[in-house]
């Protein structure tokens, strides 16, 4: 296993969970200078370029007012204490063919943060086993995604388009969601898409010649 891309990925985990606070592309300020929330955006990338972003589906959690605790109660050994952001499912992965492109998309269930990234690597190896994955291919788009979880059997089948030769897809643990995606052209430059209303994460392939 490539050690240094499965510490980047989590490195880059830690660090958008930081600026989830923070204004994202989706917000814009109007001419009144208020603030309205936009419900998509889209990023196309160049060649050999890495994207990374964040995706709030469904409601951002509520902030209580702070208040001043002098003591806490014990709990029983056996309590697990959950988490207060437990991660988001992904409901659905497809691919469907266009006039020009192919279209992946991720859907969506929840509430919370998706932390995604996308790049381009030079051999797809599957986090957390080693697994060398081969999807025949010119190049290869490692797509990422943070905070989530999938039934096994949503990702189980590998998926194929028009324009990419192969796509295969895998949790690598319960928050991760690793795919492979492989295209015919040399490194073409795809675009990425987010909505939040349904929550998708699309990823479109160019056509050869686009």
């Amino acid at each position: 296993m490539n050690g240094r891309r499965l510490i980047a990925l989590l490195g880059t985990m830690s660090c958008l969970c930081l600026l989830t606070g923070c204004q994202t592309d989706d917000e814009s300020d109007t001419a009144g200078g208020s603030s309205t929330q936009v419900v998509s955006s889209t990023q196309v990338v160049l060649d050999a370029a890495t994207r990374t972003g964040t995706l709030q589906v469904g409601s951002r959690p509520i902030e209580a007012a702070s208040t001043e605790i002098s003591t806490l109660p014990s709990l029983p050994n056996d309590t697990e204490i959950p988490s207060p952001n437990p991660p988001v499912d992904v409901t659905e992965i497809d691919m469907t063919d266009h006039e020009g492109f192919t279209r992946i998309t991720y859907r969506f269930d929840g509430n919370g943060p998706v932390f995604w990234k996308t790049e381009y690597v030079s051999e797809a190896i599957r986090a957390g086993d080693s697994t060398v994955v081969d999807v025949g291919s010119r190049s290869i788009l490692q797509v990422d995604l943070m905070g989530v979880r999938s039934d096994p059997s949503l990702v189980s089948a590998p998926l194929d388009g028009t324009n990419i030769t192969r796509m295969e897809s895998a949790g690598t643990n319960d928050t991760i969601l690793q795919s492979f995606v492989g295209t015919f052209q040399t490194r073409p430059a795809y675009t990425v898409s987010t909505s939040d209303s349904p929550s998708l994460l699309t990823i479109d392939i160019p056509a050869a010649g686009n």
